[in-house]
């Protein structure tokens, strides 16, 4: 049986782990990079533990005096995710980790992997190309409708480099120019170029779910109406609840075709002009709003946890529209931004908030989160 439950990073989702879990009655661990981390001010993560770069973090954990077996390891971010897969078979001798093993992991890391994988089951997904040398890519330019956008297949590394999602080229030159660039930062064999789906956050949708063996157990599905930028976000700051069999009928399509187990966000865009949700992408692990499931009352951690330990798992999904869940401080600096931009109405934006939903940081049974939030912010904002 379980008994603790280990978290590999930290900031809004790895809170959101810690909440959970503890009042499910688990005793909590995090470990983190940065001593400066939302989740080890709450007052049900139980011991925080500082690592200075992954080999080190290998080195604790497979040191560690624990009853491994007891203990279930969730990671938080694709680095971490990234670090579980590629020490699998070694940590999975002594704990129990959340994510699937490595060859289904991999489809979720690499969206090469998870586009060649959404097509094989015969799901849409944006037009994309996968051009390993500059010659290949002037070979696909006429093929091209600008603007389009040149993205990772693997994101964590990219991201932080780059400092964005994606490079978006209105041009030939404009394309050649990021190729270049990008290519310092990623293997060329990771290079995705890809149509732009026009809509913005308002077209974005997600499948949230836990799934055994390709089998969702539970499930909700939320749009994600405003995120950080606005255009190509890095993170979701208010969504809320839908109804759609679409993205249902698809996202359980994908998830039985590649076996999956666990927690997961499968990403879509609607397409105006095919009028069909793609595929965007996968995140094997939770995001940032997976504590919407507590407003709206289907716990997937839960029923991973109930899983491992061999508990019955009762199917749900949910069927009410209009829950929603926001991270508020970010959310206002968007709407300000926004507003500005003449892109949202003042009056819109209120109406959007008067819906019942789950708080990113705010807990009054637990508030000290959401006060170290605020005064920390100046030094995530510039740190990410």
């Amino acid at each position: 049986m379980i008994e603790r439950i280990v978290i590999l990073g930290n900031h809004i989702q790895g809170l959101g782990i810690s909440r959970i879990t503890n009042r499910l009655g688990y005793e909590v661990i995090l470990y983190n990079q940065s001593s400066l981390s939302v989740a080890r001010f709450s007052n049900t993560c139980g011991k925080f533990i500082k690592f200075k770069d992954l080999t080190h973090l290998l080195k604790l954990l497979m040191e560690s005096e624990l009853n491994g077996k007891k203990t279930l390891i969730f990671p938080t971010n694709d680095l971490m995710v990234g670090f579980l897969s590629d020490n699998y078979d070694e940590l999975s001798t002594k704990y129990i980790l959340s994510i699937s093993e490595k060859k289904i992991t991999d489809i979720a890391f690499n969206k090469r992997k998870t586009y060649e994988s959404a097509k094989n089951a015969g799901l849409p997904i944006p037009e994309s190309f996968y051009p390993n040398t500059l010659e290949e890519l002037n070979l696909i330019e006429s093929k091209l409708v600008y603007p389009v956008i040149l993205k990772p297949a693997v994101m964590y590394h990219f991201y932080k480099k780059a400092g964005k999602k994606v490079f978006l080229c209105k041009s030939k030159d404009e394309l050649v120019a990021n190729y270049e660039k990008a290519v310092q930062i990623i293997p060329k064999n990771e290079v995705i170029i890809q149509e732009m789906l026009t809509g913005g956050a308002a077209k974005l949708f997600s499948f949230a779910s836990y799934a055994k063996c390709g089998s969702v157990k539970g499930s909700f599905i939320a749009n994600r109406i405003r995120q950080k930028p606005m255009d190509f976000g890095v993170a979701t700051t208010f969504a809320k609840t839908v109804i759609s069999e679409e993205i249902e009928t698809s996202a359980k399509i994908f998830l039985k075709s590649i076996n999956y187990t666990g927690v997961s966000e499968v990403e879509f865009m609607f397409d105006d002009k095919t009028k069909k949700y793609k595929l965007i992408e996968i995140n094997p692990r939770t995001w940032k709003w997976h504590t919407m499931s507590n407003a709206v009352g289907i716990n997937l951690i839960k029923m991973l946890i109930d899983d491992f330990d061999g508990k019955e798992i009762i199917e749900q999904k949910n069927t009410i529209e209009n829950i929603g869940w926001i991270e508020q401080l970010t959310d206002s600096f968007i709407m300000i931004s926004e507003i500005l931009k003449g892109r949202l109405r003042f009056k819109d934006y209120l109406k959007s908030l008067k819906i019942h939903k789950e708080y990113a940081t705010w807990d009054k049974k637990d508030p000290l989160p959401a006060i170290m939030y605020i005064i920390l912010s100046p030094y995530f904002y510039f740190m990410r």
